[in-house]
């Protein structure tokens, strides 16, 4: 069985509880494992076929804090021949910088050779019930 992580950032907790959701639809198709970007290092990414990254938006278009450390030491992995994705909530009042998390992940991603093999999930506001639902069709395409 191929073998999936979702790694997360999450300060309010709506961005765990997406990744609960990725998960839960993950582990049908996968062997997966869960890890808060506090408790990972990049280089354990090499051990899976795909990767997930989830993160809040934070002030001007920025990564949830936690994730930085994690985000730059990317640098040093080759991630050719891997799948990956990417989900995170933000606030749509933001504008332009509406879940630009999400598209700095996806961009570090690319640049280290991961395929991205679904637009990223980005969500307005809180976690309802309707996000999880959303949150589980999209991770059902991956």
């Amino acid at each position: 069985m191929e073998k999936a992580i979702i790694v997360y950032g999450s300060t309010m907790g709506n961005t765990e509880a997406l990744a609960t959701k990725v998960e839960e639809v993950l582990s049908d198709n996968y062997e997966t494992t869960i890890e808060n970007v506090t408790d990972v290092k990049v280089e354990v990414l090499k051990d899976f076929d795909l990767i997930v990254f989830g993160s809040s938006t934070w002030g001007a278009g920025e990564l949830q804090d936690d994730f930085y450390d994690f985000y730059d030491n990317l640098d040093q992995v080759d991630l050719a021949n891997k799948r990956a994705a990417v989900f995170g909530p933000g606030d749509t009042a933001y504008g332009d910088m509406f879940c630009q998390a999400v598209d700095m992940l996806e961009e570090k991603l690319e640049q280290r050779g991961a395929e991205l093999v679904q637009s990223g999930f980005k969500w307005d506001g809180e976690i309802t019930a309707e996000a999880e639902t959303s949150v589980k069709e999209w991770t059902g395409a991956l």
